[in-house]
C-alpha cells in the first residue's frame, strides 16, 4: 500500500477481529520500533524530540501487561491487565483484542526542554500515533485512537512511576469478519 493510499483509507474502526502475532510485531516494529542508532541516541521510526526517549509503550494482550522494548523487538511482561475502569467508554474494554498504551517519561525531556517538555511530549505521542494509525490500515488492522481514559487506572495498569504520564490508547484488531462493518 503506498503513504497516499494508507492516508487516504485510514479510518477509525470500532469492531475487531483476533489480532496475529505476526501483525501485532509489524505494527510495532514500523510503527514505533527503531529506525536507526546514532550514539548515544536509538532513534525510532516515531521521532521525538531531541532524539530523546521520551515514550513508553505497554501492550495489553491476552489478559497480560506487556512493555515493548524496541531495541530488542520484544515485549516484556509486567503483569496481567484488568481494564475496567480504563476506558471512559467500557465498550472498548470489551472489544479490544489488544490495547496499545503510550505513556510519557517526563523526566528526560524536563533535563534538556525544561516545562516546555510537557508540550514536545504529547507531539511525540501524536507522531507515534499517526504512525500506529498508518501501519495499521497497511496492514489491513482494525483500530482506534482513545483519549477517553481514566489517567490514574492507566497508570496503575502499566505500573506506572511518578515521572510516567499517560497519553493515548490505540486498539488495535485483526480485520472483522466480511460483510461486517468496522
Amino acid at each position: 500500500m503506498t503513504l497516499a493510499a494508507a492516508l487516504l483509507s485510514r479510518r477509525s474502526r470500532y469492531s475487531y477481529g483476533p489480532l496475529s502475532r505476526r501483525h501485532l510485531g509489524s505494527l510495532l516494529r514500523y510503527a514505533v520500533g527503531v529506525q536507526r542508532r546514532v550514539p548515544p541516541h536509538v532513534l525510532g521510526t516515531n521521532p521525538t524530540a531531541g532524539g530523546l526517549p521520551s515514550l513508553r509503550v505497554h501492550v495489553v494482550l491476552d489478559g497480560d501487561v506487556h512493555e515493548y522494548l524496541r531495541e530488542q523487538h520484544a515485549l516484556c511482561p509486567t503483569g496481567t491487565a484488568d481494564l475496567t475502569g480504563v476506558f471512559a467508554q467500557d465498550e472498548f474494554a470489551r472489544r479490544a483484542r489488544a490495547v496499545i498504551v503510550l505513556t510519557g517519561r517526563v523526566g528526560p525531556g524536563l533535563a534538556k526542554y525544561g516545562p516546555r517538555h510537557y508540550r514536545t511530549v504529547h507531539l511525540d505521542a501524536g507522531v507515534a500515533v499517526q504512525n500506529l494509525y498508518l501501519v495499521s490500515t497497511a496492514l489491513g488492522l482494525s483500530c482506534c485512537a482513545v483519549a477517553g481514559f481514566a489517567d490514574d487506572a492507566v497508570k496503575a495498569l502499566v505500573r506506572g512511576g511518578e515521572g510516567d504520564v499517560p497519553l493515548a490508547l490505540f486498539v488495535v484488531g485483526g480485520p472483522t469478519a466480511p460483510g461486517i462493518r468496522a
